[in-house]
C-alpha cells in the first residue's frame, strides 16, 4: 500500500508519526502485532482505511 502511494518508510514516518523501524517491521512480518493507534495513523498518512490497510483492499 506504501509503495502504491509512492511513499518511502522516512517519509511514511514523518507522516504518520511511526517509527520508521515499525513500519519496516510491520511490512516484512517480523512484527504482525500492532496498536489500533498506529494502525489509525499509518491508514490516515496513506489516505486509506485501517481496513484497507488489514485487508489490503477497499471494503465497500
Amino acid at each position: 500500500m506504501r509503495e502504491r502511494a509512492k511513499v518511502s518508510q522516512e517519509e511514511l514516518a514523518k507522516r504518520s508519526g511511526v517509527t520508521q523501524s515499525i513500519i519496516s517491521a510491520l511490512e516484512s512480518g517480523d512484527s504482525v502485532n500492532t496498536t489500533t493507534g498506529t494502525l489509525k495513523a499509518l491508514a490516515q498518512a496513506l489516505g486509506v482505511t485501517s481496513s484497507e490497510i488489514i485487508y489490503g483492499e477497499e471494503i465497500e
